[in-house]
């Protein structure tokens, strides 16, 4: 979320217009104007956030994201000074579980801001999310650092400034901070190669001969979808979760296809998931996911990681991300950077990123507003 905030909560500037998102077929539709205009806005505010091209993404790769389905509807409403775009509230309702629930992106273009828009547009997402018969608005925002005091986390570990401008924005509406989330970066190249297969290897001796790693790209093989979303299902109920506790989410191979798998084939993404077979039960008990979006970038993203309770001590966290590094290195070998979240109350992961080479890049809040 990138906020505007220095304008009073009821007050909206001049030229503020509103018009609803629209999704259009196909990009080369005559009613995807807005849309491109969309995508040109959003990649202004993440290069302005993240400092550099990484998270910059073409129309034709956002698009597939933005369809319904029966999981998560998406909806939002694109904001202009004069005919001219400078924003964009963005809201996902679950459809299944936590149906209560609105997750809430708002956007603000750099030049914009300081005029007060973040504040009206703020104002029409959340009278839109009641509407909507929604009682809770969730959002995820990177927070810059600036001297002076800091907010705790809920948990007990992690940070954040709390004379963020954006901070003082939640705050002062009504939000919580639930879980301090750490952006990190791992660097690739020959260099770091030798580094992860010794720690693949020493991890692997540490896990015996009862664990296998085992591997494969979108779309899932028969023989492990079952497992996959098994898995997926547990990254419900045990990822840490701050005060953001969802409701355990349902998964089965549909799920997998339709939710998971359908936009990013779409997309062009390519996708290697890496996991650990116990072998005396035949079942998955780990999993990681490396993803590239067809961005043009140098860039992947390591997606959900978990090892089952049950299995953990056995170091396969850091054996199954080692091995689906490597083998995503002889795969795509000209993607040079890898970036992934943790909760900063996760230090069994953390300790396994580090090890790995990951270094902390930014960091973001998580916040929750119960509406009365």
């Amino acid at each position: 979320m990138s906020l505007d905030t220095t304008a009073p909560a009821a007050s909206q500037p001049g030229g503020f217009t509103a018009e609803p998102l629209a999704i259009p077929s196909s990009l080369g539709d005559a009613s995807a104007e807005s849309f491109h205009e969309m995508t040109a806005l959003r990649n202004a505010v993440a290069r302005e956030t993240y400092r550099n091209d990484d998270f910059v993404l073409p129309a034709e790769v956002l698009l597939p994201g933005y369809e319904a389905s029966e999981y998560e509807r998406r909806d939002g409403r694109l904001i202009r000074e004069h005919g001219r775009l400078v924003g964009r509230v963005l809201f996902d309702l679950p459809l299944t579980e936590d149906v209560h629930m609105a997750k809430m992106m708002l956007e603000i273009h750099p030049e914009a801001r300081g005029r007060g828009f973040g504040a009206a547009t703020y104002e029409l997402g959340e009278r839109l999310v009641r509407e909507a018969g929604r009682t809770e608005i969730r959002t995820w925002v990177v927070h810059r650092e600036v001297d002076g005091p800091r907010i705790p986390s809920p948990t007990g570990v992690g940070d954040i400034p709390a004379l963020d401008p954006a901070a003082q924005m939640l705050l002062g509406r009504g939000f919580e901070l639930g879980q301090v989330e750490r952006m990190s970066v791992l660097e690739l190249g020959e260099e770091r190669d030798a580094g992860l297969r010794g720690l693949r290897d020493g991890a692997a001796e540490v896990a015996g001969d009862d664990y296998r790693y085992v591997s494969w790209s979108y779309p899932t093989t028969e023989e492990h979808v079952d497992g996959y979303a098994q898995l997926k299902a547990r990254m419900s109920t045990d990822a840490p979760q701050g005060d953001l506790a969802e409701d355990e989410q349902e998964w089965d191979a549909k799920r997998v296809r339709e939710e998971l798998e359908s936009t990013a084939i779409a997309r062009g993404d390519q996708v290697l998931v890496g996991a650990i077979e116990h072998l005396p039960s035949g079942e998955l008990v780990a999993f990681t996911e490396l993803q590239r979006m067809a961005d043009g970038t140098k860039r992947a993203d390591q997606e959900d990681t978990l090892v089952l309770s049950e299995h953990r001590g056995h170091r396969l966290g850091l054996l199954v991300k080692a091995e689906n590094l490597l083998a995503w290195r002889s795969l795509h070998p000209d993607v040079e950077r890898v970036y992934t979240y943790n909760a900063e109350e996760n230090r069994p992961m953390l300790n396994v990123n580090e090890a790995l080479g990951f270094r902390p890049f930014i960091s973001e809040g998580a916040w929750r507003k119960v509406l009365g």
